[in-house]
């Protein structure tokens, strides 16, 4: 049976096919204008998908990145500081072998001047910050421990009455050449000092006061070093038990041992002879082992934080890899497929025209 084919007809089977081929171009342009595969989920739900947990990743890594980049920053200055107090520690090392060649107590009281100097400076750089945080005084942020004197804002002032050393309040020199053991057990069996329970309680807290950032999923660095860790060192005594020994009261005795004590009572008392200040500088050595460890630590890491910067970089182009992979469109492609759907577009219009332009007029000529 042959069916009929009516003018109608055919003007509505070419009408349907522009319309299909004019769909097929805008999805082309689109593709072409946007650079996207899809612009709408419907057009590949899997691509969409796929694409969407790629940024995701990218999301959180572009986090990790920018944390990985501030706890750089934190232990860069961390590091300055504690070579710098390295520095100090040294040059207090070589003050006092000049005072046990100097002669003179005249000679002794210029080169007490000079450690007295660098005592200061040891005190000051303590107080390193960076920003608004002191980077060797745990949380303490400027105006937290305020009292309305200008140096109480910092973590490591001088007692005004007693000249001990106070960390964001609380008195260090206390501890200082107590027993190891005593001073990890936070009691006291041996000699004085002899703080309080309470004190020892508050040291704990206090020396667990840290900066720490997460630099990775499960990943979290401390990015601060507590300064109570800095001042204290672990020497032994006479009896070659090991105590516990501040840098920075030791800086004191060592100034008070090359300078004498003018104002002691009942008498003064004249500076140290050099077998004394001989001791003193195997103290000082000590003291200067402590803050090179220290500086390894800090230095191992930060050679840490740069692997994982590199693994983030790495992972970074493996991810935009998958999403533009996911999502951008084949330029080329699309380029060459709108050629052809703008080709048989003008084909169609080409032959719809020939086909709808007879009329009845024209059959009866």
């Amino acid at each position: 049976m042959v069916t009929r084919v009516t003018n109608t007809m055919l003007t509505n089977t070419l009408l349907s096919n522009l319309s299909m081929n004019l769909g097929r171009m805008d999805k082309l342009q689109n593709q072409m204008s946007s650079g996207r595969k899809f612009g709408h989920i419907s057009d590949d739900p899997s691509a969409l998908i796929y694409g969407q947990a790629a940024r995701n990743k990218l999301a959180r890594l572009s986090h990790y990145q920018a944390t990985v980049e501030t706890a750089q920053s934190w232990l860069t200055q961390a590091e300055a500081g504690v070579m710098e107090l390295n520095k100090v520690v040294g040059a207090v090392y070589e003050e006092l072998v000049s005072a046990g060649s100097v002669k003179t107590d005249d000679d002794k009281q210029n080169l007490a001047k000079v450690v007295a100097q660098l005592r200061d400076h040891y005190l000051d750089t303590l107080n390193t910050s960076y920003g608004d945080r002191f980077v060797f005084g745990g949380y303490n942020t400027p105006g937290d421990f305020a009292t309305g004197l200008p140096d109480s804002i910092k973590p490591f002032t001088i007692d005004a009455v007693t000249g001990n050393l106070l960390y964001n309040g609380f008195d260090l020199t206390q501890f200082d050449g107590m027993l190891k053991a005593d001073f990890d057990a936070g009691t006291v069996t041996g000699p004085p000092p002899a703080p309080q329970a309470e004190d020892f309680e508050r040291l704990r807290t206090l020396m667990g006061d840290l900066l720490s950032l997460d630099v990775g999923p499960g990943i979290s660095m401390d990015v601060t070093v507590n300064g109570i860790d800095l001042i204290f060192f672990t020497t032994k005594n006479e009896d070659g038990d090991p105590i516990v020994r501040s840098t920075f009261d030791l800086l004191q005795e060592v100034y008070l041992a090359i300078n004498g004590d003018p104002n002691a009572i009942p008498a003064p008392i004249p500076p140290k002879s050099t077998d004394e200040l001989t001791k003193l500088i195997k103290l000082v050595q000590e003291s200067q082992n402590h803050l090179l460890t220290k500086t390894a630590e800090i230095g191992g890491r930060q050679r840490r934080l740069e692997l994982l910067e590199a693994r983030y970089e790495t992972d970074a182009l493996n991810y935009e890899k998958m999403r533009s992979d996911a999502e951008d469109a084949e330029m080329a492609e699309v380029i060459m497929f709108l050629k052809m759907a703008e080709t048989v577009y003008q084909a169609a219009l080409s032959a719809g025209a020939r086909i709808i332009q007879p009329t009845l007029m024209d059959f009866l000529r």
